[in-house]
């Protein structure tokens, strides 16, 4: 199974997604991280890659990736930090459509994941306890054979 983390620039949350996602999910999940508007190269966030540290999580060799037709094209989940970025990438690949979602949405919430950059310490800190609450929910669920994705609502 392949799992694909999407945010605006991929310097801050869906790598910390894709951070988290490894450490709950079994190794045999590929997980991976693009942005949809992303600089290729480009740092992952310092309060980002210390949020995840105080998790015992490193990030810090992370690089920015542009999202690809072909990334999404491989993966068999795609998951946005939001609803406006779900919709946008449905917009643009409806031949993809079934596979996107919020990560909010893949596990029963409504709660989309608010972007930290710029912000302090203490706001990149709220997110990682974010989507970690989201990602143990979704790892939990798959790993116990209760398909959580659900490619029937539009969330």
């Amino acid at each position: 199974m392949k799992l694909l983390f999407v945010c605006t620039g991929n310097t801050c949350r869906s790598p910390m997604a894709m951070g988290l996602a490894r450490k709950y999910f079994p190794p045999e999940v590929e997980i991976y991280s693009a942005g949809i508007y992303a600089w290729e190269g480009q740092r992952v966030s310092e309060q980002a890659v210390e949020a995840l540290k105080k998790k015992g999580i490193d990030i810090s060799s992370h690089r920015a990736k542009k999202l690809t037709k072909e990334m999404l094209a491989e993966a068999d989940y795609i998951l946005t930090m939001t609803l406006a970025q779900a919709d946008e990438l449905r917009d643009v690949y409806p031949q993809y459509k079934e596979k996107i979602k919020t990560l909010g949405a893949w596990v029963g919430s409504e709660k989309e994941v608010p972007d930290p950059i710029g912000k302090p310490l203490e706001v990149y800190c709220s997110c990682a306890r974010t989507l970690e609450q989201m990602i143990k929910v979704a790892a939990e669920k798959l790993t116990s054979g209760g398909e959580s994705y659900d490619h029937s609502t539009r969330s």
